[in-house]
């Protein structure tokens, strides 16, 4: 409890002391929180990112804070965050067996979890990802100490991010209703079924109220390809390789090997199998036609930087056993070198960790100043005079526009198709390029600049102007 208030607290103050905004899909799901508790809008879902429900759990409440949800949002995303942080050392400690070896396992746990692909970015710009490995890895700790009810709805706050877990749970279930006693009882039973039930609920329920589509999610998976190249599985594989650090990675499968040869520990080979069908199922669903973006695998990464972590001491702890004499400076020794050894392959990815930082800031003044091009053109009424007014942004902006101007995502688009206002920002690998235009429009009329924003005014010709914004 006191390592969960220390985290809710750090968060509280990151958002002081750290460039704090949301990125393109954090910002959709504060709009469709709003969106809920907002009797002037319509829950529509359609137009932005693929539909997560427990982000959107969150940020329904937090819309009841008006303007400091997204905030609030990106707190919640930076608790999360850090918890995944003090799972990663606690359960690396206690694979070593704790002491001042489980320290420093722990340590070196959290450093993997750290260096894994754009963690910094996603736990500045507060994003599900750090969520995700936090939900994971406590699910993993609950269990290992006997709190099987709360590994349960981790798992299941789990699967309400990545529908990569979904048989992990289902088999979960099916474990603790048949062979756990506490289990036998009905409200418990009970608790299993709302459990497994509240997947399919909140997955497809929402977007079926709110786009007539109960399989949003999927679609929009099925029709971003991620980039996959002409062999989807090569470049699948190569993205889970790639995602935690390498030395993480070599020695969480030494590691693995070690201890059971040494210990025939059944509790480290499980863990290795967890990781190993986790990738199983996500390279199945990338050949399916699921994107297979590197993040799907953080999961799976978060506990390869956990075995990697222990992974070290018990190489170095192999290492003394070896020698008759001097056991006791042996092992540190071991550890220190494999530690040095890590270094030159970690330095790319200590840089760009850096790099997150002054990137995160620049997305802040970024959209700090959309937000005074939207007050320079009138904020709301002026851009949408009409119920048919339409606008126009950045790609990466979007959803950030919608917030600003307090609209559903359909009234916003990445290209300019009907008469309206274009807010033209700069084309960086954040926000995207500017809205494609429509050749039948018209550039009338630049209605403000304010620092990298341009705001103008379209028309088309053969229709009316009136409802084309100011």
């Amino acid at each position: 409890m006191i390592g969960v208030v220390v985290c809710i607290v750090l968060a509280v103050l990151s958002a002081a002391v750290l460039p704090t905004v949301p990125s393109y899909d954090p910002w959709s799901w504060v709009v469709w929180g709003r969106e809920v508790t907002d009797p002037h809008l319509s829950f529509v879902i359609s137009g932005g990112p693929s539909w997560k429900p427990l982000p959107f759990l969150f940020t329904t409440v937090w819309g009841l804070f008006g303007g400091a949800a997204p905030t609030l949002w990106v707190i919640t995303a930076r608790a999360a965050g850090l918890l995944g942080l003090v799972a990663a050392w606690r359960l690396a400690g206690r694979l070593v067996g704790g002491g001042r070896w489980g320290l420093f396992a722990g340590l070196l746990a959290v450093i993997g979890v750290l260096l894994t692909q754009d963690w910094f970015y996603y736990f500045l710009r507060g994003t599900s990802e750090v969520m995700l490995i936090g939900t994971s890895l406590w699910a993993v700790d609950r269990f290992l100490d006997g709190h099987k009810t709360q590994a349960f709805l981790l798992a299941v706050a789990s699967g309400l991010i990545r529908p990569e877990w979904w048989p992990f749970i289902g088999l979960y279930a099916l474990w603790l209703w048949f062979r756990e006693p506490e289990f036998r009882t009905w409200p418990m039973r009970l608790l299993i079924l709302a459990g497994l039930a509240s997947l399919p609920v909140l997955w497809f329920g929402p977007p079926w109220v709110g786009s007539g589509q109960p399989f949003l999610a999927a679609t929009h998976a099925a029709e971003y390809n991620g980039h996959l190249g002409s062999d989807p599985f090569r470049t699948v594989v190569g993205r889970g390789v790639n995602l935690q650090p390498l030395p993480w990675l070599i020695a969480g499968i030494l590691g693995v090997v070690v201890a059971w040869l040494r210990d025939r520990s059944k509790l480290v080979l499980g863990m290795g199998g967890a990781v190993i069908a986790w990738w199983i199922v996500v390279v199945a669903m990338t050949l399916d036609g699921y994107p297979g973006l590197e993040r799907f695998f953080l999961p799976a990464a978060a506990l390869t930087c956990v075995l990697g972590g222990a992974g070290i001491v018990w190489i170095a702890q192999l290492a003394a056993s070896v020698v008759d004499r001097h056991q006791a400076v042996v092992m540190p020794a071991a550890a220190a070198i494999l530690v040095v050894v890590s270094i030159p392959l970690t330095t790319t990815r200590a840089s760009a960790a850096r790099a997150a930082f002054p990137a995160a800031s620049q997305s802040v003044s970024i959209l700090n100043g959309l937000t005074k091009a939207v007050a320079a053109v009138g904020g709301h009424d002026g851009v949408y005079p009409c119920k048919s007014s339409f606008a126009a942004v950045n790609h990466g902006a979007q959803t950030a526009l919608a917030w600003k101007l307090h609209v559903t995502l359909e009234r916003v688009g990445t290209s300019m198709r009907d008469p309206g206002v274009d807010f033209i920002g700069p084309h960086d690998a954040t926000d995207g390029a500017p809205a494609a235009v429509d050749p039948r429009l018209t550039r009338e009329q630049r209605v403000a600049r304010v620092g990298v924003w341009r705001v103008v005014r379209l028309t088309d010709p053969r229709l009316p102007a009136a409802c084309d914004g100011h």
